[in-house]
């Protein structure tokens, strides 16, 4: 059975799911985003220690000449992050583990314009294909 579990990891099937909520924009240079992030486990069993989140700014790039297609986001760099730490070595089959957090925002945040644009992102290192949760933001001067 734990050859048949790897396999589904490689591809991503059955793994656990990450959300993010509580998050509303637009935001602000300087404000703290607060919610919460939940992680849901798949239908197998993962070691996992923690959920890394945070605050990317992305390049937004046009694949295809059309304005019903949404642009392709390039991450550019972090802009804040943090760690927020999980209950146990293991993630069972349907466990949910939610943690609520705060992340300040750089002050000298530019406002969302053109190609440029931002996101919180949470992600979950695990084997295989790694879980994880985008919400494109606009910032506002």
């Amino acid at each position: 059975m734990e050859l048949i579990n790897r396999l589904k990891s490689a591809v991503g099937i059955g793994a656990p799911t990450i959300t993010i909520e509580g998050v509303a924009g637009p935001v602000r240079a300087g404000a703290v985003l607060r919610g919460t992030v939940a992680v849901r486990g798949g239908s197998y069993e993962v070691p996992v220690h923690s959920v890394a989140l945070h605050f990317d700014e992305q390049h937004l790039t046009h694949t295809l000449p059309s304005a019903a297609v949404r642009p392709d986001r390039v991450r550019r760099r972090h802009v804040a992050s943090t760690e927020l730490a999980l209950d146990g070595p293991v993630l069972r089959p349907g466990q949910q583990i939610v943690r609520e957090f705060a992340l300040p925002l750089p002050p000298a945040l530019a406002p969302s314009a053109g190609p440029l644009a931002y996101a919180l992102v949470a992600e979950m290192s695990i084997a295989g294909l790694d879980p994880r949760a985008e919400v494109p933001l606009v910032v506002v001067a």
